[in-house]
Order: structure tokens, then C-alpha cells, then sequence
């Protein structure tokens, strides 16, 4: 009764619509061949950064509130990242470099930012984005470092970082609210169009990309890294919260960001930089079939 009365409502209104709009582009991508390396480049440098710019220029902006967002999305993604290195002892040097990367790469774009809006409206949706530039950071950079099991200098990782284009959507956007700048109509409905695509755009993506990724492989390595992303990193968020006296909107944002399954990118750097791609891969389809329990679960928790 407790599942049908409680977990049953949460999923059906936060949890099922993202992994139905996913799985439409799971589907399409099994009847016929989609580019899927070009709806990535559309939503990359267009709709996403539109989407980011978007919130931060629209959003009341407390200064207090980013630096806690950026201090618990940090310490969270290197955590969970320690945490995978540590429950990976024993394991080949490539394949504690991709677990490690699994442990700490979160979906916090695809899933993440719809999910959050769904919960918590225009202010998840805005708390949800500046959580997803700091993590995408990360990723460009310490994921890069990482995924090269170390051979990859830092500043060669920060040039990969700086390529990235929310950065700038995120910074400019901050920068023009502090500022009470006001950017000519026209521009503005140009962005607002292409940011009303990226919610869409990026959960069809994810269901393209999740149709790409072989099944899993019977390690338990695998569920020790499911773990630690779905488990111990809203689990750490929670603590977090609680040290710094956060409360809110801003606590359920960041503890629901940390609680996202592993993300695509881990498969990409895997596979450019050889880190185990098999089972990084087998970590992104298990991770995100469960988070569709554990998600409705978090959500729970924090209503």
C-alpha cells in the first residue's frame, strides 16, 4: 500500500514523464537510424546554453545560495569519484579508472534539469542548471584527467573544459542579472525558443544514446559504482546540506541532482581515452533502470 499511496503518485508525475519522452527516442532509434552526434551538437551549443542562460538571466540571484550550490555539486561529484576509486580496489588500473568515472560523472543535464523542473518548478529548474554547469566543468576536466588514468595533463584538460559552451551561457547570464542588464526582445525570444527545446531535446537524446549501450555484464564491480552514484551521493548531498545549514528548494535541488544516475559522457571519455567502455556502459543502462525507483524514493523523502 505504502508504494501504490506514496512512491506510485511521485513517479507517476516527476519520474515517468522524462523516462517516457526517453523512451520515444529509444524507440525511434530502434525502427530507424538517427544522427544522434548531431541532435548532440544542436543541443550542446544551442539549446542547452540557451536553456542556462535563460534561467540564471531570469532568476533572483542570491550570491550565498550559488556558492553553496558550487561548494556541495563540487565536493558531492569528487566524492562519489573517491568513492568508486576506493570500492574498485583489487581491479585492473582501466577498469578503476572507469569506475571511477561512473561513481562521479552524474546525469545531471538530461535527467537532471527536467527532473528538477518537474519537481520544483521555475526554481529547480534554474537551481538545477547552475548544478549542471559546475558538474559539467568537473567532468571536462577532472573526468578528462581521470578517464586517462592520470596521462592526460590538467592544463591540456582545462582547454578541453573551456570549449564548453554553457561556461560561457552560465557566466554571461549571471553577469547580465547582477548587472540588471536587459537583452533587446527579439534576442530574447530567439533564446527562449531554442531553450524550450532542451528539455525535449536532451531526454529524446538520452533515450537514443541508451539504445546504443550494450546490456550488462555480470560484475560486481558494476553494482558497487550503481551504488555509490545512486546511494552514497545524495546521501553525502544530504550531509552536506546539513553542515551548511541549507534548507529548501536549494537543499531538495542539490540532494535530487546527486541522486541522478550515471551519465553518457562517463561512456564517451571512456571510450575516447580506452578506460573500460564495456563497462562503463553496462553502469550507465543499470544505473539509470534503477534511479527509476530510487529517484521517486529521493523525491519522497524530500516532500
Amino acid at each position: 500500500m505504502f508504494i501504490i499511496d506514496t512512491l506510485l503518485p511521485i513517479f507517476v508525475s516527476t519520474v515517468l514523464p522524462v523516462f517516457l519522452v526517453a523512451g520515444a527516442g529509444f524507440a525511434l532509434s530502434s525502427w530507424m537510424s538517427i544522427d544522434s552526434r548531431s541532435l548532440g551538437r544542436i543541443l550542446f551549443y544551442l539549446a542547452t546554453p540557451s536553456l542556462v542562460f535563460r534561467s540564471l538571466y531570469q532568476m533572483d540571484i542570491d550570491f550565498v545560495v550559488l556558492q553553496h550550490l558550487a561548494l556541495v555539486a563540487g565536493t558531492v561529484t569528487l566524492s562519489a569519484g573517491f568513492l568508486g576509486w576506493l570500492f574498485s580496489a583489487g581491479q585492473e588500473r582501466r577498469q578503476r579508472a572507469a569506475m571511477t568515472l561512473t561513481s562521479a560523472v552524474s546525469n545531471n543535464g538530461n535527467m537532471g534539469i527536467p527532473i528538477c523542473f518537474f519537481a520544483f518548478g521555475q526554481a529547480g529548474l534554474a537551481l538545477g542548471s547552475i548544478y549542471y554547469v559546475v558538474s559539467s566543468f568537473l567532468s571536462n576536466t577532472v573526468g578528462v584527467v581521470v578517464a586517462s588514468a592520470g596521462q592526460t595533463p590538467v592544463r591540456d584538460a582545462l582547454k578541453v573544459s573551456l570549449r564548453v559552451p554553457v561556461l560561457y551561457a552560465a557566466a554571461l547570464g549571471l553577469l547580465l542579472n547582477w548587472t540588471g542588464t536587459e537583452i533587446p526582445l527579439s534576442l530574447f525570444r530567439a533564446l527562449d525558443l531554442l531553450a524550450n527545446a532542451a528539455i525535449p531535446g536532451m531526454l529524446v537524446l538520452l533515450g537514443i544514446q541508451l539504445r546504443s549501450v550494450p546490456l550488462l555484464q555480470g560484475q560486481a564491480v558494476i553494482l558497487r559504482s550503481v551504488a555509490v552514484r545512486l546511494l552514497a551521493a545524495p546521501v553525502v548531498a544530504w550531509q552536506l546540506c546539513a553542515w551548511l545549514g541549507i534548507t529548501g528548494v536549494e537543499r531538495n535541488v542539490l540532494i535530487l541532482q546527486a541522486a541522478m544516475p550515471t551519465a553518457v559522457m562517463a561512456a564517451v571519455l571512456a571510450t575516447e581515452y580506452e578506460a573500460a567502455p564495456q563497462l562503463v556502459a553496462a553502469v550507465i543502462f543499470l544505473s539509470t533502470a534503477v534511479s527509476m525507483v530510487t529517484l521517486s524514493v529521493v523525491l519522497w523523502l524530500l516532500h
